[in-house]
């Protein structure tokens, strides 16, 4: 009997053992027991001779089967060949499995940086090494929680200490703006089971793609279009697609006038009360933290600047106080409605 590949063959009277470095992903026989009869192990097809595996186990070095020829009296329940070619595709398979494995390994811990990549871009790593494209979204929106939770830590130790806050304020505008776009993208990736990228991350992916000579070797950032998406899913039917946009674009509606509100719900049904509570709070609770760290920059060095920033974020938190207590009543607009308004007006039409 030949071996093929990296296996080692020995034949013991009617048994021929051999030992694999790999698993070829045969079953050994199942003894006939009281409760259930014998099942024939898996039939394998060698020098052209069918053979039974009669068992499986572990060995060192890799994986020991000990097949015995096949008995008339079974029917085949699984087939497999054992020759050059069966072998050496199995041994590629298997290269190509650890090499995703690895690759597997390396994306789950830098998740928190892929995750911010363009959806498209988040299928193809997702296609290739095996790690879906959601939890890279939901990993990478970990990172701004962080950063808004070490500028609170470093303002909090500050005012214990009567010291100046070492935060700047276009840290805690960058901050903020990294936790509402990472709240999003976590509420998409946890809801609808799909990749969100951020915009930090498709501006330099963008400018990446860009600059590399070979760009047609990786995914285009503007692959929308039917068929260039890197997806093996079926797109979605229109009634599906447009509640999913109404979906991911809800807390924005709820920033909107009262009137512009109400004609949502009578086109598309939207219900306010689902969506406005959680915008709601984490602006009062950022433009909170804007204000008190402008007053404590304004007591400590004044300045146009600090008084102006003072201003708007205490106006902003009131306006949220005032906004949560109506929410009650019915919906309520935000003086932030110039600003998401030219996300959402496709929809107002």
């Amino acid at each position: 009997m030949q071996a093929y590949g990296g296996d080692r063959v020995r034949v013991v009277g009617e048994r021929i053992i051999l030992l694999s470095p790999i698993t070829k992903g045969w079953t050994a026989r199942v003894p006939k027991q009281a409760t259930h009869p014998e099942h024939p192990g898996t039939a394998v097809l060698w020098e052209e001779q069918y053979f039974e595996v009669v068992s499986a186990e572990a060995a060192a070095g890799g994986v020991r089967y000990v097949l015995m020829a096949w008995r008339d009296e079974h029917t085949f329940r699984v087939f497999d060949a054992y020759d050059e070619a069966t072998e050496a595709r199995r041994v590629a398979e298997h290269k190509a499995v650890e090499k995703q494995r690895k690759g597997s390994v390396l994306a789950s811990l830098s998740s928190m940086f892929l995750g911010h990549l363009p959806a498209q871009v988040q299928e193809r790593l997702g296609n290739e090494y095996g790690i879906t494209p959601a939890r890279m979204t939901i990993a990478s929106a970990f990172p701004a929680l962080v950063l808004l939770g070490v500028c609170v830590w470093l303002y909090a130790d500050a005012r214990l200490r009567q010291a100046a806050s070492p935060v700047p304020i276009w840290l805690w505008i960058v901050a903020v703006g990294l936790i509402g776009d990472a709240g999003v993208r976590f509420q998409v990736a946890m809801s609808q089971n799909r990749g969100m990228g951020s915009l930090p991350g498709a501006i330099l992916y963008t400018l990446f793609w860009y600059l590399m000579p070979n760009r047609a070797r990786f995914v285009s950032p503007f692959a929308t279009e039917k068929g260039a998406s890197t997806s093996f899913t079926i797109d979605p039917e229109e009634e599906i697609a447009l509640r999913d946009a109404l979906h991911l674009r809800a807390p924005l509606f709820t920033l909107l006038s009262v009137p512009e509100q109400q004609r949502l719900a009578d086109r598309f049904g939207f219900e306010y009360r689902s969506h406005a509570y959680m915008p709601a709070i984490v602006i009062l609770v950022c433009s909170a933290l804007g204000a008190i760290t402008s007053f404590d920059t304004l007591t400590s060095k004044g300045g146009l600047g600090s008084l102006l920033s003072l201003v708007i974020s205490g106006g902003l938190a009131l306006e949220q106080i005032l906004r949560l207590r109506a929410l009650g009543r019915g919906p309520a607009g935000s003086v932030l409605a110039f600003i998401v308004r030219p996300f959402v007006r496709g929809f107002l039409r």
